[in-house]
């Protein structure tokens, strides 16, 4: 059986043209012409708590909202029963052109079998299936080979006929395939011409009614783009009946994080009956404020598993007093993920004189390569605004294991996973166990599986590694859900390339695919 399994875990298909990137862009939102509906949950949330696989976002949809096909595929009605709190209930994966999946999940009722559908047709209506409360969860796969895979999400320039950068936590998005019937009157502005980072703006949204009949605004959103492209969302909610013609001024506060000239992208009016996205104008500075960075500093070189620890100093310019609740440091590990360090104390600096700051991150570095610095801020009040951005960095040395192929069986005796280990950093590997976690069939007791008799991986290197766990008289479905090693005493997880999980029945034992 080894060489088989080894045979399949290397196999691989023939290389193809890549998918088309542009798809993801033309596909229609799923719900009715002018509803909008806001994004509480965006891919950085699903992931960092292990949600899904895919490009994963989750909308604010009441239950029993219609959902129709966003772009012509087939549909596959389905359910989920993984023995889990929340998973995805009644669900519909959408396949279109065959390179890319749309997954609308969370459905009200429950369906079965699968259809040919056109763009636009009735797939079911929101509910909360699988969820603690209504909402709609939207995910994006794309084709690899024989399974569906995460998109990459630097080639996704848009989604749902949106720039990818629009889409941020908070924000309403609008199907706006509906002519609108009110028009912004002039460019957006603050009241003050002179802001200072850390104040609030005061910015006067004008809006005509052009239709004949009133209408009552609910909310006013305006979408407003940073120096360096960062999205700020600022909203103002309340009553505002506008007759036919009639012009509304509407105030919005916003309190931007960030000194430089920002930029107001559009306006997005939510009324009782529908919702209009309106091209906007408008561009206002914020200055700097007086704390100014003077160096931060660091070791070149840390290792695995070791605490980051930096310098900071700062100099209060001003002539007053200015205090700070924390100072922060911001950067992106070598697998593009956030990482933070904070001083972890509020001080506060007289004017024209020199702090330092020792800053320490609670993230634990595991992620081999250099770890950039990349913006340095502090918080005030709840609210982090920075100081300036940056390009330094530092190197982060030592093993770093991947699994980059897995499987799993079961044979008569007992459940077999194999797992292809590489070794991506820079040191010698020396492992003390390699471990995996799951649920037997049924989803209440859970199961380990260690394996101790592990050779040493050098840089570079791949190792095959079995793992066996008895079966005995358990049958059902047997699930993998987390990996993991240890170096030195210490756990270092890792992520499973695919959600394994195989079918245990007497007597013929079945493989999952």
């Amino acid at each position: 059986m080894s060489l088989l399994v080894w045979g399949w875990i290397l196999s691989s298909p023939a290389a193809a043209e890549g998918p088309d990137y542009d798809l993801p862009g033309r596909l229609a939102l799923p719900w009715a012409c002018g509803r909008a509906y806001r994004i509480t949950w965006t891919p950085a949330d699903h992931w960092a708590n292990g949600r899904t696989v895919g490009l994963a976002f989750d909308f604010a949809l009441p239950e029993g909202t219609p959902l129709y096909a966003p772009a012509d595929g087939t549909a596959y009605f389905l359910r989920d029963k993984r023995p889990s709190e929340r998973n995805l209930g009644n669900y519909v994966d959408l396949v279109v052109g065959g390179e890319w999946l749309v997954r609308l999940a969370h459905l009200r009722d429950e369906q079965s079998g699968q259809q040919e559908v056109r763009a636009g047709e009735l797939l079911g209506y929101s509910g909360s299936s699988g969820a603690d409360a209504a909402h709609l969860h939207i995910e994006l796969l794309v084709r690899e080979g024989k399974t569906w895979a995460r998109p990459d999400p630097t080639r996704l320039e848009r989604l749902f006929g949106l720039p990818a950068e629009d889409l941020v936590e908070g924000v309403l998005i609008v199907n706006d395939g509906c002519p609108a019937h009110l028009v912004l009157e002039d460019t957006v502005r603050p009241l003050r011409e002179h802001l200072s980072l850390g104040e609030v703006a005061e910015l006067e949204v004008k809006v005509r009614n052009e239709g004949l009949q009133p209408l009552t605004l609910r909310a006013v959103q305006l979408s407003l783009q940073g120096p360096d492209g960062e999205a700020l969302m600022a909203e103002a909610q309340g009553e505002w009946i506008i007759a036919g013609k009639a012009l509304q001024a509407i105030t919005i506060s916003a309190q931007p994080n960030f000194p430089g000239l920002w930029q107001v992208d559009r306006v997005i009016c939510q009324a009782e009956d529908n919702s209009y996205v309106l091209p906007a104008e408008g561009i206002f500075t914020v200055e700097p404020s007086e704390l100014k960075l003077v160096g931060v500093s660091t070791r070149p070189a840390f290792e695995v598993g070791e605490r980051i620890e930096l310098e900071v100093w700062v100099e209060n310019c001003g002539d007053d007093d200015l205090a700070v609740d924390d100072l922060r440091v911001e950067g992106l590990q070598p697998n593009g993920l956030l990482w933070t360090a904070s001083a972890g104390e509020a001080r506060v600096i007289p004017p024209h004189s020199l702090n330092r700051f020792l800053l320490s991150s609670p993230t634990v570095p595991v992620s081999v390569g250099y770890w950039r610095i990349t913006r340095v801020g502090y918080e005030q009040g709840k609210r982090l605004f920075y100081l300036t951005q940056m390009d330094d960095s530092f190197a982060v040395q030592g093993p770093e294991l991947r699994i980059v192929r897995a499987a799993v069986y079961a044979s008569p005796k007992s459940l077999d996973i194999f797992l292809i280990v590489t070794n991506t950093g820079t040191r010698l590997a020396t492992l003390d166990a390699l471990e995996v976690w799951g649920w037997k069939p049924g989803g209440q007791e859970p199961f380990s599986i260690k394996n101790t008799i592990l050779r040493q991986l050098e840089p570079g290197r791949s190792t095959l590694i079995r793992l066996a766990q008895p079966i005995e008289s358990e049958t059902g479905t047997w699930q993998l859900v987390e990996a993991g090693y240890w170096i030195r005493g210490e756990y270092y997880r890792l992520a499973l390339p695919t959600q394994l999980t195989v079918e245990v029945a007497q007597p013929n034992l079945k493989p999952s695919p």
